[in-house]
């Protein structure tokens, strides 16, 4: 067993939620062995072209850990809760395609600029999503998306020179809506 850390204060800011997500179908990702809580070898994918970048408003995303006992020791629980806004024909694409994989190995970014990676091949995060669309004009729609699944370890820091940025590839409004500027 290894001796105890202490754990010091930390005078550093600390900005909570996600900032960035991307998702790989479990089935394209190759884990490489390591130990302790961070990862700094890449994943080894079967074809690189095969994932989703997620874009999300900065306010709309979160992770959370919960750690429960089981008969075979501890069992963590990760779940990546996110709300897409919009209802649009290309968001609803994506997301039937999400839907097809269903089995996902993800890594987002904090805003701390730190990453994890969640979920493995062996034990995935499993994708659900719905639609909501609120009942008032001031309500947002749009729709709120899940990564959760259980494993025997915690998410470890994913620190490779891969950055996990999302820049939005839709736009915010139509190109008719310009207020006549050019």
């Amino acid at each position: 067993m290894l001796p105890l850390l202490a754990l010091a204060p930390n005078d550093c800011p600390n900005v909570g939620g996600v900032r960035a997500l991307r998702v790989w179908p479990a089935s394209n990702v190759r884990l490489p062995a390591y130990t302790g809580s961070s990862l700094d070898v890449p994943l080894q994918l079967l074809d690189a072209d095969n994932y989703a970048d997620i874009w999300f408003p900065d306010d709309q995303a979160g992770f959370e850990e919960p750690e429960a006992d089981d008969a075979q020791g501890p069992l963590y629980k990760p779940s990546l809760q996110l709300l897409v806004v919009r209802d649009a024909p290309d968001l609803q694409e994506a997301i039937d395609r999400l839907r097809a994989v269903r089995y996902f190995v993800a890594v987002y970014a904090d805003g701390n600029g730190l990453t994890k990676l969640v979920g493995t091949p062996e034990h995935p995060l499993r994708f659900s999503a719905g639609l909501e669309t609120g009942k008032r004009p001031t309500d947002r729609n749009g729709y709120p998306l899940a990564f959760t699944g259980q494993t025997p370890r915690p998410a470890p820091f994913y620190l490779t020179q891969e950055q996990v940025s999302v820049v939005p590839i839709r736009r915010a409004f139509s190109a008719g809506f310009s207020f006549g500027f050019s």
